[in-house]
């Protein structure tokens, strides 16, 4: 079990990226998910075969960024900022350089209920004039505290912690997920899911573990209240039925897995379709909607769409994942472009 700073902040990354509370645990299930073939690799010939992990990668890479993203920018993000800079007990705690008072007004806007800031570091003329909240914070948003309008502060925060953000990413994806860096020496090990943890790790790089092979995905993130804390996501090589396959195949793939990993966290499905769409395109970027025959159980899409292929709606071209949940409730999935794909 983790504490209570760790619940607050896996919870407050839940609302504020996706909007709404997630529960229910996850399901195991590979990227040899029941994807009918889309006839494009037999058409044109080509296989994805070696390049299959990397485009796997590239959704990975991309759903992973997304979270992060928004953490920084998301609804969650921005109500809690508000709450900062609208306080009146600190603002005049900061008029009158009161630390004691200043203190007392950061700790409980940290544990205010239903808000979910898990730090936050308020300064002075540089000085911090207090700190609350727990250890290993990723994903700090600064901003000026105002009073009768002029500045009497500054402040750091973040709605998310290192432990939520792995639980975020392992849960939505479902690859290892380690964290380097800061607070510790660049390059550390903080903490993660893939074991033992390589000692170091870059971005492309083949990491084998024990007697499982990964394609490293690395990128920068930032860290309380300052510093760079280096994600690393280990990308398992794809089952072997996907090797044949196209590579945009192979990536319609990786989205279905997204999308099962992330449909299997709520618990009955049935009742919860809309808030599988808001959460998974919130991880994605794309368009769910979910329909009985031609009735429509949770958000809009085009008149007709196909079980499988390609759409075109609204000015672009969709690659279509869908799949019956519960039948005859089918859940389609227009997958987004990745970049570089």
């Amino acid at each position: 079990m983790f504490g209570e700073r760790h619940r607050r902040g896996y919870r407050g990354l839940a609302s504020g990226l996706l909007s709404v509370g997630v529960i229910g645990a996850i399901l195991a299930i590979t990227l040899d998910v029941d994807l009918p073939s889309t006839g494009h690799a037999a058409a044109s010939g080509t296989r994805c075969g070696p390049a299959s992990t990397a485009t796997i990668a590239s959704v990975d890479d991309f759903v992973a960024r997304r979270i992060y993203a928004a953490e920084l920018s998301g609804k969650e993000a921005g109500a809690d900022t508000a709450h900062i800079t609208g306080s009146a007990e600190l603002l005049a705690a900061l008029e009158r350089a009161d630390q004691p008072a200043v203190y007392a007004a950061v700790h409980t806007i940290v544990y205010t209920p239903r808000w979910h800031i898990v730090r936050l570091r308020v300064l002075q003329h540089g000085r911090v004039l207090a700190d609350v909240g727990g250890p290993d914070i990723i994903a700090p948003i600064s901003g000026t505290l105002r009073f009768k309008g002029r500045t009497v502060g500054r402040f750091v925060m973040s709605v998310q912690d290192d432990l939520g953000y792995v639980k975020l990413v392992s849960r939505f994806i479902g690859v290892p997920i380690d964290l380097y860096g800061t607070p510790r020496p660049p390059g550390t090990f903080v903490m993660g899911t893939l074991k033992p943890p390589p000692t170091s790790v870059s971005n492309g790089e083949t990491v084998t573990v024990g007697r499982s092979e990964y394609q490293a995905v690395v990128f920068d993130t930032a860290a309380f209240p300052a510093g760079t804390l280096k994600v690393a996501l280990f990308v398992p090589a794809p089952a072997s039925t996907l090797a044949p396959r196209s590579c945009a195949s192979v990536r319609l793939a990786a989205w279905g897995n997204v999308a099962h990993h992330i449909a299997a966290r709520f618990k009955p499905l049935s009742a919860h379709y809309n808030d599988l769409r808001i959460v998974l395109q919130g991880a994605s970027g794309g368009m769910v909607f979910v329909r009985s025959g031609s009735v429509r159980l949770a958000g809009a899409g085009p008149a007709r769409v196909p079980h499988q292929g390609t759409l075109k709606y609204r000015g672009r071209t969709w690659a279509v994942y869908s799949w019956e949940a519960i039948p005859p409730a089918r859940i389609y999935f227009l997958t987004p472009t990745v970049p570089g794909s």
